[in-house]
């Protein structure tokens, strides 16, 4: 996995005030890998002195609508969101359900939501990445999507 981000909008914030937190989740182990690989890169890329404050949820835990809604507050408060998944025509409706609770009318300020996708699949059909980018649109945060180089 590409393990460096281009760099977002915010990424002069992180630098300046020396913390992001971010909200990952993803869809098995394998995409749990490509999250914890990309944070150990984006912390290498910020330095020493910045604090990553982590959120990480497994995309079975949004079947619980409960979880769904503290994994949505989660999402509304950080910095970064991160998606890792296998490409496919489309997110579990749990999932698509998360994405409308964390985008609903919230205090804005700079977000970027962050795809990290199966480059395995890069002749798939891009619905989720379609769907992400359309989010991060409605939800007025920047979209970035990665895979590996």
């Amino acid at each position: 996995m590409n393990t460096t981000l281009t760099k977002p909008r915010a990424w002069q914030h992180w630098k300046e005030t020396n913390r992001v937190t971010l909200l990952a989740t993803f869809e098995d182990s394998i995409a749990g890998t490509w999250v914890k690989a990309f944070c150990q890169g984006l912390s290498r890329d910020l330095g020493a002195d910045c604090r990553i404050v982590e959120h990480v949820w497994l995309f079975s835990t949004f079947r619980l609508h409960e979880l769904q809604e503290i994994a949505a507050e989660e999402a509304s408060a950080s910095d970064l969101i991160i998606i890792s998944v296998h490409q496919s025509e489309s997110l579990p409706e749990e999932v698509k359900s998360w994405i409308d609770l964390w985008l609903r009318p919230r205090v804005r300020h700079p977000a970027v939501l962050l795809a990290l996708l199966d480059p395995d699949e890069e002749d798939a059909p891009n619905g989720v990445q379609a769907y992400l980018r359309d989010a991060a649109r409605r939800g007025g945060v920047e979209f970035l999507v990665e895979t590996e180089e």
